[in-house]
């Protein structure tokens, strides 16, 4: 089983159910809806595609809605054409609502002139165009073009080093949380955190909002900006997981410290038992390109080896030309990877680690040893929010984790986890009317023999005397070694 997962963009070249239907049977575990781009209605519709083509295949699938944050950008161009910028030449940014042309550009960001000084460094279309700040009025910021090129409508704007005075959360992105909600989505990812308070302003949120009888829609935390380095350990006590978020990331600090930075907080955020996605220009090239370079094939297979749960693929499935074979490919080399494991993956379980004082990491542990012991590398989780499954994955067994839970919901949350299979199962009236029913899902499922040894193992599950419990089971035989 491919134990990092794969989390594909829904876009123009993706959002139909048919294409869907192609990239799940092709790797994906989850689909991203991207609300920087489209309305409610245009993601709504792409929602409803992707459900409705894992139903079809009866495969797990996951949905997170990234919220665009409070990203600043250009606004129009006339004729909607593109400006070529000399460098060397004068550029305006101005406040002033405009219509772009060759010498000046109108933003979304009111405040620019209040942020920025002569010499500040203004970035825009991910770096790809670099400004320096000449001298500013009230309204206007004028610039000398240091590093050229042609800008196009509503670009991105990076201001490096420079703290700004807007939170994380916009009107915009509450509006899409309340949408979102009413999706029922399995994850939120809020974008250019800074500090622990925005993730705990919108976990309360979400808390607040939620549809769901069990568990929660987990929030993820972009880290994309200086502060948010600067903050990590805060921020990832206070969030569900992460995202590595490159693009954002390497203009805002610089290209050299993105690997730096992307081994520290993958290491933090699974030594904090928190999720983790690597993302973007994974596999660049493939947007206008059938196959990807080497050195694209290298960066995922390190970020499976730095021990990401999941790599997310962009503009590479949302509008590129070749979707369903850039899933393809990412999934030939997760596989690849999975099949060396560097030495820091080798450790068994993170027993060196302080003990923690939770139960359920006391039995993930138990679950591990035991499985050691009876020479099996399968284990079967009872959950009913997901939870536990989830405390399994992040010590990184190693083991061959099935979710078994009669929860629609955390079934399909699960399916974005390291090393985590979830199937839907009848829950039981008794202990062992659970563990029968356990058993049936995965001998149905072709995952287990008769006669295979497992290790079984539950969480608090409501008014069972299997909760907390490690239990080595036969497949077949009427009762479980205690």
């Amino acid at each position: 089983m491919r134990k990092a997962k794969i989390l594909a963009t829904l876009g123009p070249a993706s959002n139909t159910q048919e294409k869907i239907e192609m990239m799940i049977e092709s790797g994906i575990s989850a689909v991203r809806i991207n609300m920087s781009h489209g309305t409610h209605e245009e993601h709504t519709a792409a929602i409803a595609n992707a459900r409705a083509a894992a139903a079809k295949l009866k495969r797990a699938l996951s949905i997170l809605v990234d919220l665009s944050g409070p990203k600043i950008r250009t606004r129009t161009l006339k004729d909607k054409l593109p400006v070529e910028l000399k460098v060397g030449e004068l550029f305006t940014i101005t406040t002033r609502e405009i219509e772009g042309n060759q010498s000046e550009v109108s933003t979304n960001f009111d405040h620019l002139p209040e942020v920025v000084e002569q010499g500040t460094r203004i970035l825009i279309d991910d770096g790809a165009i670099e400004l320096g700040v000449v001298s500013k009025t009230e309204t206007d910021v004028l610039c000398r073009v240091l590093v050229g090129g042609w800008l196009k409508e509503r670009k991105g704007i990076n201001l490096p080093n420079v703290r700004l005075p807007i939170p994380s959360m916009t009107e915009k992105d509450h509006a899409d949380l309340i949408w979102a909600m009413g999706q029922n989505v399995d994850y939120i990812a809020l974008s250019f955190v800074r500090q622990a308070e925005d993730c705990r302003q919108v976990k309360d949120l979400i808390k607040k909002m939620n549809p769901r009888t069990m568990g929660r829609a987990l929030l993820v935390a972009k880290i994309e900006m200086a502060e948010a380095i600067e903050n990590l350990d805060e921020i990832i006590a206070e969030t569900d997981g992460v995202m590595v978020a490159r693009g954002d990331l390497g203009v805002e600090t610089s290209v050299e410290l993105v690997p730096v930075y992307q081994k520290r907080i993958i290491e933090k955020a699974v030594a904090n038992d928190k999720f983790v996605i690597t993302a973007t220009q994974m596999l660049q090239s493939m947007i206008e390109s059938p196959s990807p370079t080497r050195a694209e094939a290298s960066d995922v297979a390190n970020a499976v080896w730095d021990g990401s749960d999941a790599v997310m693929l962009s503009a590479e499935t949302a509008s590129g030309n070749y979707p369903v074979e850039a899933i393809r490919t990412m999934a030939r080399i997760i596989d690849a990877a999975e099949t060396v494991k560097p030495a820091q993956l080798r450790k068994p379980v993170k027993f060196s680690q302080p003990p923690s004082g939770r139960t359920s990491q006391a039995l993930c542990k138990a679950a591990a040893y035991a499985a050691k012991e009876v020479l099996t590398e399968k284990v079967a989780v009872f959950t009913e929010s997901g939870l536990m499954a989830r405390r399994l994955s992040t010590i990184r067994s190693g083991l061959q984790t099935f979710g078994l839970t009669s929860s629609r919901d955390a079934c399909n949350q699960l399916a974005l986890i390291w090393g985590v299979e979830p199937y839907m199962h009848e829950s039981g009236g008794t202990t062992n009317d659970m563990l029968r029913e356990g058993e049936k899902t995965l001998v149905k499922s072709g995952v287990v023999s008769p006669g295979e040894t497992i290790i079984m193992m539950a969480g608090r599950l409501s008014g069972l005397g299997l909760s907390s419990s490690v239990i080595v089971w036969t497949i077949g035989e009427d009762i479980p070694k205690r």
